[in-house]
């Protein structure tokens, strides 16, 4: 049995021309989630742990109060999607 003949994607430049293109892609933009996340888990282990007031960062209460909920609550957002899915993903 014959497969058709795929038509080329109407866009020229960045998007993929072949499935192994995608799949790289894919790959690549999955190990950097998995980069990311670890780094943001990281950040809330010592953020956690962290007098920001103190020497040497001197931030004030409300900006300390700042940093560690945005990073919180991305760690959080992060801790919410599961691995299984995305660690598959990383390996294409």
């Amino acid at each position: 049995m014959t497969q058709p003949t795929p038509q080329p994607p109407a866009t020229i430049g960045a998007a993929p021309q072949t499935a192994s293109q995608v799949n790289a892609d894919v790959g690549t933009l999955m190990r950097d989630y998995l980069a990311l996340r670890s780094r943001v888990t990281q950040s809330q282990e010592w953020l956690a742990v962290t007098d920001l007031k103190a020497s040497p960062y001197f931030f004030s209460e409300g900006q300390e109060a700042t940093i560690k909920s945005g990073v919180g609550d991305l760690d959080t957002g992060f801790d919410g999607i599961p691995l299984a899915f995305i660690s598959q993903l990383a390996g294409m």
